[in-house]
């Protein structure tokens, strides 16, 4: 499938639905908690297009906070922040 061709809600919708990474899917939907839904159908457009990714960071967290220096803020979430990096 390619994903550069869905819409922001066609995109939000696989990723939370049917994408095989779960814990990944779950860091997707942080994004209509963190942004209104026209703004995170564009992100989330913008993730794929540019082979991004989103992470959750909660600082102090072991494992799950990571230096942010080179990340995007997205905006916050319950105990921490929603981030965007390059794709490894």
């Amino acid at each position: 499938m390619d994903l550069s061709k869905l819409s922001g809600e066609a995109l939000l919708d696989y990723y939370e639905q049917h994408h095989p990474d779960k814990d990944y899917a779950s860091v997707v939907s942080l994004l209509t908690y963190t942004l209104t839904p026209q703004k995170a159908f564009d992100m989330i457009k913008r993730i794929v297009r540019e082979n991004k990714k989103l992470v959750a960071v909660y600082p102090g967290v072991p494992g799950l906070d990571p230096d942010t220096s080179k990340m995007e803020f997205v905006g916050s979430i319950i105990d921490g922040g929603l981030y965007i990096c390059p794709s490894n």
